[in-house]
């Protein structure tokens, strides 16, 4: 797999890139697996950990990365577009919190695709590979992100 780095799969900056990598990333299975590790640095660190409500968000950029790794994968040399999470099903938060010094895996896995909408099957798992989160999230991205953003702006 050739590493490309989370700035131009994600089109977060700091602070707001919450994963720390990409473990691994299968074109034919359109699956992700990203990490991230626990710390002080986490935006959302409490001093405790991180809440687990984070999940959400840790769920939605792996699955963006899984979807910038494929643009790259497919049309390679072109930028990868931003995209809006819509929402998710099927929540499910087994902790209260991710703690403090443990890395976590997130798993993301396309379950359905078009050009422009897509839902993803994702997962996060603890070290010792016990699931931990689930959540179907549903996405949209527009063919012109700038053009999508002004035409919500006058509605």
């Amino acid at each position: 797999m050739t590493q490309i780095p989370l700035d131009e799969l994600l089109p977060h900056r700091p602070p707001m890139v919450l994963i720390d990598a990409v473990e691994s990333f299968d074109a034919e299975a359109k699956r992700l697996v990203a990490r991230v590790t626990i710390g002080e640095n986490q935006l959302f660190f409490d001093g405790m950990g991180v809440p687990n409500w984070v999940a959400i968000e840790y769920m939605a950029q792996a699955s963006a990365a899984l979807v910038g790794y494929y643009d790259k994968h497919v049309t390679p040399g072109q930028p990868v577009r931003p995209g809006l999470l819509l929402g998710t099903r099927k929540l499910d938060l087994k902790l209260a919190r991710f703690e403090t010094g443990k890395t976590y895996r997130i798993v993301a896995e396309n379950a359905f695709s078009d050009s422009d909408a897509a839902a993803f099957a994702c997962r996060i798992e603890d070290e010792a590979g016990e699931i931990v989160a689930t959540a179907n999230l549903n996405a949209y991205r527009p063919p012109d992100m700038e053009q999508f953003l002004k035409e919500q702006m006058k509605a």
